[in-house]
């Protein structure tokens, strides 16, 4: 019988960890329970050199032997393990269904790392056909979520945007930047946004120059964070552009209105 795995020499302090077995006499046909009973001891994180370490013991001690025969050994003393595990398992002792699971968890997540490294395609094709059908189950349900999204979106679709006089994109630009100063009589703001994007992301789904969408640069570089803060791409609004003010028609306390006789 060919040895798969790195034993612990007899009656020897154990020279590395991931060595199987005991320092005593113990039955070499029961290797695979020593084997699994060390794979428990292991961290995710070791689990490539754990499977290197036995594999260079294998093809040392058994001439003329490839990395396959020790893969799907190997993959079958885990998948053993398992169906040990699921057997013998005792729902109604607490501690003896914990740590169950607790080794369950363990087989699988090195079966993971096995399916990881498997140049020989000998994964079972049933796991690898389970495994795409809960792919294509999950992706078919984020599809859903986002066909849902984008019909929301249509909701907020125009036929036809509003059109601006050619050469007065800032005339409007002027205006939402005063719409942003504007406060109540309670001197609080009539607008409150902390963030510059829902102004100019309006301008361009939902406004054009001539018939021309404009596009959501050139509305961007008319805002900034700040107020009266102008980027290094920022666009000032000229002068000659400023046509309207809007003014409130409600005279703050202590203040007349000269409109009024």
């Amino acid at each position: 019988m060919k040895e798969y795995f790195k034993p612990l020499a007899r009656f020897k302090k154990r020279e590395h960890p991931f060595d199987i077995g005991m320092p005593f006499s113990w039955w070499r046909g029961h290797y695979d329970r020593h084997f699994l009973n060390n794979l428990y001891e292991r961290k995710e994180n070791e689990f490539e050199a754990f499977y290197k370490y036995h594999l260079d013991h294998f093809l040392k001690v058994n001439a003329g032997s490839q990395e396959i025969e020790f893969y799907k050994h190997l993959r079958d003393v885990i998948n053993d393990g398992i169906a040990a595990l699921i057997k013998e398992d005792k729902p109604g002792s607490k501690t003896k269904h914990e740590r169950t699971n607790i080794q369950k968890v363990q087989l699988r997540t090195f079966v993971d790392y096995l399916n990881s490294i498997d140049e020989w395609a000998v994964r079972p094709q049933l796991e690898v056909y389970t495994e795409k059908d809960a792919t294509i189950a999950r992706l078919q349900k984020h599809i859903a979520v986002l066909e849902k999204q984008i019909n929301e979106m249509k909701d907020y679709d125009v036929v036809q945007k509003i059109r601006i006089e050619e050469g007065h994109l800032p005339t409007v630009v002027d205006l939402i930047q005063q719409l942003r100063d504007l406060q109540l009589p309670a001197n609080r703001r009539l607008l409150r946004c902390d963030h510059k994007t829902p102004y100019y992301k309006m301008i361009s789904k939902y406004f054009s120059i001539d018939g021309k969408d404009i596009p959501i640069e050139t509305a961007k570089n008319y805002f900034s964070d700040k107020q009266d803060d102008i980027g290094v791409k920022g666009t000032k609004v000229p002068a000659e552009n400023k046509l309207f003010k809007i003014v409130s028609d409600t005279p703050k306390k202590g203040v007349k209105n000269s409109n009024k006789a």
